[in-house]
């Protein structure tokens, strides 16, 4: 039987186009002066073998575990989801809702947004451009995989997607509005630590 959390990270890669996770060096967490994205500078936890930039901010480091309470979530459910192959890197955390209502997956990577606005275009997915503190971002959902949605948003490396499942816990699936509802602000919370063009 699949584990819930590699459940989650398999339907977050495969609304990416991608498959698979790997294991973290550690727990994922960086000492607290290695926190901060914007004064720190660090070598990735992966450098891939192709030429695309490194993957700079970092989820499970960078983003603090009062900004994951913040956005409602359990910081101590916090599981590494990083996808690391020759070609590209993903680096991530999924965490869970206390009442275990919400699945999140936070996945930063070196794909371009061009390429994943290009890729989600060509599916049957719902996209609608948004911003998201300023940052050019799309929100996704696909009406054939219900009670998942997803905000994808620039970054000078490529994008970072949050990838939410909602579990309603009735064997039924939640009205088509509440797939996103809130999404935005959960994202809205995070985009704070994502380093700025530089």
């Amino acid at each position: 039987m699949m584990h819930r959390s590699t459940l989650r990270i398999f339907i977050a890669l495969t609304t990416l186009a991608l498959t698979g996770c790997s294991t973290a060096t550690g727990d994922g967490r960086s000492n607290p002066e290695t926190t901060s994205a914007s004064t720190t500078a660090r070598v990735p936890r992966h450098v891939d073998q192709s030429d695309r930039p490194q993957v700079i901010f970092d989820p499970c480091l960078d983003i603090p575990d009062s900004a994951i309470v913040e956005a409602g979530y359990d910081a101590a459910s916090e599981e590494n989801a990083d996808f690391t192959p020759a070609e590209y890197t993903f680096l991530g955390c999924t965490y869970d809702t206390p009442q275990r209502l919400y699945g999140l997956n936070v996945l930063s990577g070196n794909i371009s947004f061009e390429e994943e606005r290009q890729k989600v275009q060509s599916t049957q997915k719902s996209t609608r451009p948004i911003e998201i503190n300023g940052r050019p971002a799309l929100l996704e959902f696909d009406s054939g995989k219900p009670d998942v949605c997803a905000v994808s948003m620039e970054t000078s490396s490529g994008f970072v997607i949050l990838d939410r499942n909602l579990f309603k816990g009735t064997g039924a699936h939640a009205p088509e509005p509440e797939w996103c509802a809130g999404l935005e602000d959960t994202a809205r919370i995070f985009e704070r630590y994502i380093p700025k063009e530089g």
